[in-house]
């Protein structure tokens, strides 16, 4: 894939495509795309743009996001498990109901105005649900 065809917005079918053949998914643009429930596990998410993205119940499993920007998407019910968000930016985004277990936030954008970072902490150490009882 040319550097100029990464640099367009993806549809959830042209990345759905991308996806079934590499997990190599590096700088894409998926700006406002709608995800909702895709299987990004393993993958490498480096320098993505996932703003304004529908990531509800979206599994990041063990994936690679460092410097991903998550800028306000929908992240409500996402599993994060294991997922690498060193220096992501994820400011004003939807996190209730997130799992965040083991996730390294090193140097992350969190939305602290929208959930507490007690809440956020919580799930990185015990897997309960971001903003869960």
């Amino acid at each position: 894939m040319s550097k100029e065809e990464k640099s367009q917005t993806l549809s959830r079918k042209e990345l759905l495509e991308i996806l079934a053949e590499t997990k190599d998914l590096r700088d894409l643009d998926v700006r406002k795309a709608n995800l909702v429930k895709v299987d990004f596990s393993g993958c490498d998410l480096r320098g993505c743009n996932f703003s304004y993205a529908n990531l509800k119940e979206a599994s990041f499993k063990g994936a690679d996001m460092r410097e991903v920007s998550l800028w306000n998407a929908n992240l409500e019910g996402a599993d994060f498990t294991d997922a690498d968000l060193e220096g992501a930016d994820l400011d004003y985004s939807k996190l209730r109901g997130a799992i965040l277990h083991r996730a390294n936030l090193r140097r992350t954008s969190l939305p602290t105005e929208l959930v507490p970072r007690e809440d956020i902490l919580m799930s990185v150490k015990s897997g309960c649900r971001v903003g869960g009882k």
